[in-house]
């Protein structure tokens, strides 16, 4: 019978408990280690995406603004006080034939700036994101809130693509009005007025650009709460 030294059995046992032990910090400290790196980069993500709603606020805001503002135009157009266009509530808003032109013919493109969410999600970056309210929030800013206002100026866009051939070929003087300099401001939105009043092509015309106009602001309102939301969640893990 084989007679094992006690000696060699303790240090032996001692080895594999010393070997063990170290497998198992080194583990943990590795673990630890991941851990740290993946919650530096949560923040730099979540970091991100504060800054980024910061640039979206400052743009929704221009938006909202140039958007009530061609509403206003485009009311004090339609709606005649006693049969005639309040022209010097037009002047209030604007002394440009420019602007009128603008937001009666051109659409305007809803394009906020979504440069570093594209690049999280393109680079898996948003993994590193526990909160699946926040991911949630995301998907409907993002997809949901920008889709219904990006339709509506889509719809906007091919209403007014086939509106400016309308107004070129019908009321052609209201287009060579604009670079006349001989024509006052105050003709010029009296020209507009009175084509208004006497097509009622031309006036459905306008009124389905602020029917559009309208659907445009209430989708761009939703939007901004959504972008709310985001910044709120947002702030519950950074603070």
């Amino acid at each position: 019978m084989i007679k094992i030294n006690k000696k060699y059995i303790i240090k032996y046992s001692f080895e594999f408990v010393v070997i063990v032990l170290g497998i198992s910090v080194s583990f943990w400290l590795n673990e630890l280690s991941i851990d740290n790196q993946n919650e530096g980069e949560r923040m730099k993500v979540l970091n991100s995406l504060k800054m980024e709603i910061n640039e979206i606020r400052d743009y929704t805001y221009e938006r909202e603004k140039t958007w009530m503002t061609d509403l206003r135009l485009l009311n004090e157009l339609l709606l005649l006080r006693d049969g005639v266009v309040d022209t010097d509530s037009i002047l209030k808003i604007t002394t440009a034939k420019s602007r009128i032109e603008t937001f009666l013919v051109i659409y305007r493109v809803f394009d906020p700036p979504m440069n570093r969410y594209y690049s999280i999600i393109n680079s898996g970056d948003l993994k590193f994101i526990k909160s699946n309210k926040i991911k949630e929030i995301l998907s409907r800013l993002h997809n949901t809130s920008f889709s219904y206002v990006e339709t509506t100026v889509e719809y906007e866009k091919q209403l007014k693509q086939s509106f400016l051939p309308f107004i070129s070929q019908n009321h052609p003087e209201i287009i060579l009005a604009r670079d006349d300099s001989s024509v006052s401001m105050k003709e010029y939105i009296a020209i507009i007025s009175k084509s208004i009043k006497n097509d009622k092509k031309l006036k459905a015309n306008f009124v389905m650009v602020k029917r559009y106009l309208n659907y445009k602001l209430s989708f761009l309102r939703l939007y901004i709460l959504s972008l709310e939301d985001l910044e709120r969640e947002i702030d519950l893990v950074l603070n």
